[in-house]
């Protein structure tokens, strides 16, 4: 698989670079929907990587948030599935907390993902079964030394460093005592992103109890377990699978399996409850 990260990576640091010369000046912004806006940035990067997949795996098939979702893809055991920038709220306003992502599905299953913060420059890439690789992309030289590593094999910090949607985090979401009185919580931007992050060791878990799409999440669920890591759907603490005919998951937990295997054990009945519209109340 190291051939296919040759031929991807470049790409991802062109779209990359083309999403932080946008970042850094003025833009316009359009919205989708409330809370979903759309720039420039989006489509670029959608362009470069939409022409790259389709160069190097003409045979495979290509889901982004930027196209048209057809169900073709149901039919094919090879999905790459790609968010341009996962956090176009973040970078809409300035805070560099957003990152692209690309994830590759094969037989439903989360196998090899590519995430890029163009602002910080950090690039986690690896694949389930090779290893998870961190790098701060300064020049040519980056690519000399490719190490890959399973960073969730080792134990957990004490207290556990939980990562959590900046959004959730202002809708109080985390405010239960369980979550105060056991984990250091950061709130931070992009579920891509801090996926990335943990499976790079940097944090060990992450949780959403909001609803994700698949290409919020691929990337990053291979990338945890390509790392020795876990991910579960909350609710009913189920392994995720992907290019299903629904594409939005209930919340999830990600990260170190067994910081996730002591909180199923003594808390499942919680967990459980994360996702249901009376959680919090």
């Amino acid at each position: 698989m190291l051939q296919t990260f040759q031929k991807l990576l470049p790409s991802i640091l062109e779209a990359g670079e083309a999403v932080s010369n946008i970042y850094s000046k003025p833009f316009d912004i359009k919205w989708k929907s409330k809370n979903d806006p759309l720039t420039e940035a989006d489509l670029i990067a959608h362009k470069i990587i939409d022409e790259s997949i389709k160069k190097y795996f003409p045979n495979d098939f290509f889901v982004s948030e930027e196209a048209k979702i057809d169900n073709k893809r149901l039919d094919f055991e090879r999905i790459w599935i790609l968010d341009p920038i996962d956090g176009t709220r973040e970078f809409v306003n300035k805070n560099p907390e957003f990152a692209i992502s690309l994830g590759l599905s094969i037989k439903n299953k989360a196998n090899l993902g590519i995430i890029y913060n163009p602002i910080t420059k950090e690039l986690i890439y690896g694949e389930v079964g090779l290893g998870v690789c961190y790098q701060i992309v300064s020049d040519k030289e980056t690519f000399q030394k490719i190490n890959f590593s399973k960073f969730l094999t080792s134990d957990y910090s004490n207290p556990p460093k939980l990562l959590v949607s900046r959004t959730e985090f202002s809708k109080k979401e985390f405010d239960h005592p369980y979550w105060k009185d056991n984990f250091s919580i950061t709130p931070m931007g992009s579920i891509a992103y801090k996926l990335g992050l943990i499976a790079a060791g940097k944090y060990d878990l992450a949780v959403s109890v909001k609803p994700k799409n698949e290409w919020d999440i691929l990337a990053g669920v291979a990338l945890i377990e390509a790392s020795g890591g876990k991910n579960l759907i909350l609710g009913d603490l189920s392994e995720i699978s992907f290019n299903e005919e629904n594409l939005t998951k209930e919340g999830i937990i990600s990260g170190n399996p067994n910081l996730i295997e002591k909180m199923i054990q003594e808390n499942s009945d919680f967990l459980k409850s994360l996702t249901s519209p009376h959680y919090n109340e």
